[in-house]
């Protein structure tokens, strides 16, 4: 006869085979709905040219998505790197509006208006320099454990487009927090190495397929770390990018140019980059990535309103992209440069 005891530990091995199967049945399932958004819902989302519909809504619904898929077993990690790309766009516009009031403040001379302002602007930036870290490490990691290779220093084997949207946007993110992070005061700690890792990572991807994106990011990072520029024709990548952007419907690419001639301090280049964004002859907007090209809009609008605000203490004009105070043939129809520089 079977004792008491026994038959205890058989229940009890029961019931825990039993939970172990459950939550194998629960982990399957919450994956494979994740799969069925990364599929299905994003692609749709993509064609949303509304950056701050985007942006609020990955802030709002970050925690419901991480949080409800990770409490059933699923792995939303690619899908949290996404959510954090767009969220990070809405602290950084909030930045930008507090450099913005920084620099309206120093003109006038009010010294309090200005500080309070430039400790509102680092703490936002801290904010979005911690959202596109955790974006970079999300997008990273999910993908070495998928393709079993190490970042920066292999490339995997991408069975689907979304993989490598990840990896893009994820690998600027983390360009992005780098940058962010040392206007914040490296208050989160961004490690630095991210910058030539993400270098040689983005060699991994099509240049062509993806709106001359990747060659433009590496330009970014020849131009603004000391001897990484040696060989290499930084001016020259952006202009191929630019042209394969503009031919695709996506001029991130434009952006990257600005913001490398910017850090450099290159005015005549930063300028050049503004009136090639805003001249493109017959430009289409891609459909399938209205999105990106909406932030790469949005991110240009505040390189241009920075630019401006610095020189004159205001943002760009309405249709003034690529045009400028002292250029008064080239201003907006209406516009009194006189009146600006009052």
């Amino acid at each position: 006869m079977i004792k008491a005891g026994v038959w205890r530990a058989i229940a009890i091995s029961g019931v825990v085979a039993f939970a172990a199967g459950c939550a194998s049945v629960e982990r399957g399932a919450t994956n494979l709905a994740i799969n069925l958004i990364e599929r299905r819902i994003i692609p749709p989302q993509l064609e949303i040219d509304d950056v701050d519909m985007a942006c609020r809504f990955a802030t709002g619904n970050y925690p419901l998505i991480s949080g409800g898929t990770r409490a059933f077993g699923g792995d939303p990690r690619l899908l949290e790197s996404l959510l954090l790309v767009s969220s990070a766009a809405c602290a950084e516009q909030r930045a930008v509006e507090e450099e913005l009031r920084y620099l309206r403040a120093s003109k006038q001379n009010n010294i309090e208006e200005a500080q309070d302002a430039r400790i509102g602007q680092k703490r936002l930036l801290e904010i979005t320099a911690r959202r596109q870290l955790r974006a970079f490490e999300a997008m990273r990691n999910k993908l070495e454990d998928k393709y079993n290779f190490e970042y920066g220093e292999g490339c995997p084997e991408f069975e689907r487009d979304f993989d490598e949207l990840s990896y893009l946007l994820g690998t600027v993110a983390g360009l992005q927090a780098v940058v962010n992070d040392i206007a914040s005061q490296q208050m989160v700690g961004v490690p630095t190495d991210i910058a030539p890792k993400s270098e040689r990572a983005l060699t991994c991807l099509s240049n062509a397929k993806w709106w001359g994106a990747p060659n433009a990011a590496r330009a970014v990072v020849w131009s603004i770390l000391p001897g990484a520029s040696d060989g290499k024709d930084v001016w020259g990548t952006f202009r191929l990018s630019m042209l394969i952007g503009e031919r695709q419907g996506v001029r991130l690419s434009h952006v990257m140019y600005g913001l490398s001639a910017l850090a450099v301090g290159d005015t005549m280049r930063f300028r050049d980059s503004t009136k090639r964004f805003a001249e493109v002859k017959d430009f289409k907007p891609s459909e399938q990535y209205a999105l990106v090209e909406g932030i790469s809009v949005a991110v240009m609008t505040n390189l241009s309103d920075r630019y401006w605000a610095e020189n004159v203490g205001t943002r760009t004009p309405v249709g003034g992209m690529g045009k400028y105070w002292d250029e008064e043939a080239a201003m907006p129809e209406g516009m009194n440069v006189d009146d600006l520089l009052n």
